[in-house]
């Protein structure tokens, strides 16, 4: 990993200076009750395949770290795609509220949102919490991809995208800039990235894998040409500088660069389905561990508050 990537402290100064705080909920979070922090039922046991029973669970849990209700992008298929980058407006919540698919699950978690990044602006946060009592938290579940945090301090914005090396491939995280820039009118400098906890080093394969073959199938393309070795057998995927690489051309100053340092395929407090699908039995995988929950929100007094009895990590 680059050596001028740095870690978030987020202390009484900080908090002081800005208003959105990014957040990790990792497997320790709520304690061993947790199976996944995504709503899929392969993460689940047998008597939770009801989609309404682990949606109230996992709603259970979120409301003892301190958030009321979550906002995630679905990043869909391309034909389904409606728009790459998507602000969500107040009346567009409003309307997520008054629906009977909200009064039946209690939340917009599973409200189809076609798009492969959304963002929220403090005011809209803030006329939500005013009107319905709730704070709205954008997240992205996911294990060993990178989930990457944008906030301007000065417009007052946030934004989440889940960059996996299918959407790293077409530049997710620059086209979430340049939408920043056009859409908020965002100055570069303005703009911090916090990257979640994700796969940075340690990735391998035992062929070019999928995202990375160029058109002819004969080699690994232009976009991973520089990331991608080849070990003996394996292929080594140099999955955090390929992400750092991409933040630093979109012209973010480095300054305005933070990962959180763990990995998830070494630190068993998150979870990794690389990790498990590396652990095999006749070719096939063992098991399936999770997801980790990542997001960003403008009610920080309230994660803040609850956030060090309840294992949330601040970054």
């Amino acid at each position: 990993m680059n050596n001028t990537v740095k870690s978030l402290e987020i202390n009484e100064e900080y908090l002081l200076k800005h208003r959105a705080v990014p957040f990790t909920l990792n497997k320790k979070t709520t304690g061993t009750y947790i199976y996944s922090w995504n709503t899929a039922p392969r993460f689940y046991p047998e008597d939770m395949k009801d989609s309404l029973v682990r949606i109230r669970y996992l709603f259970d849990n979120i409301k003892k770290v301190g958030l009321d209700d979550l906002a995630m992008p679905d990043q869909p298929k391309e034909d389904s795609l409606l728009e790459e980058c998507h602000e969500i407006t107040f009346d567009e919540i409003s309307s997520y509220f008054e629906s009977e698919i909200y009064k039946k699950q209690g939340t917009i978690w599973n409200i189809d949102k076609p798009y492969n990044a959304i963002f929220q602006t403090q005011e809209t946060h803030d006329k939500i919490k005013e009107k319905y009592g709730k704070s709205i938290s954008l997240v992205y579940p996911c294990a060993d991809c990178a989930v990457v945090r944008f906030y301007d301090s000065k417009k007052q914005i946030v934004g989440l995208t889940h960059s996996d090396a299918v959407h790293t491939t077409p530049n997710i995280i620059g086209k979430c800039i340049d939408y920043m820039q056009k859409h908020f009118d965002s100055n570069l400098e303005d703009i911090e990235i916090f990257v979640g906890n994700f796969a940075k080093d340690g990735w391998k394969y035992d062929r070019i894998p999928d995202f990375a073959y160029n058109d002819t199938k004969t080699g690994i393309n232009d976009s991973w040409k520089d990331y991608i070795k080849q070990d003996g057998d394996n292929y080594i995927i140099n999955y955090g500088d390929k992400i750092y690489d991409q933040i630093k051309e979109s012209g973010i100053n480095t300054d305005n660069i933070y990962y959180d340092p763990s990995n998830t395929l070494f630190d068993d407090d998150y979870f990794s389905n690389s990790r498990s699908y590396n652990s095999r039995v006749e070719g096939k995988p063992t098991y399936r561990e999770g997801r980790n929950l990542m997001g960003i929100t403008f009610d920080s007094d309230k994660l803040v508050e609850d956030a060090s009895k309840n294992d949330v990590i601040l970054r």
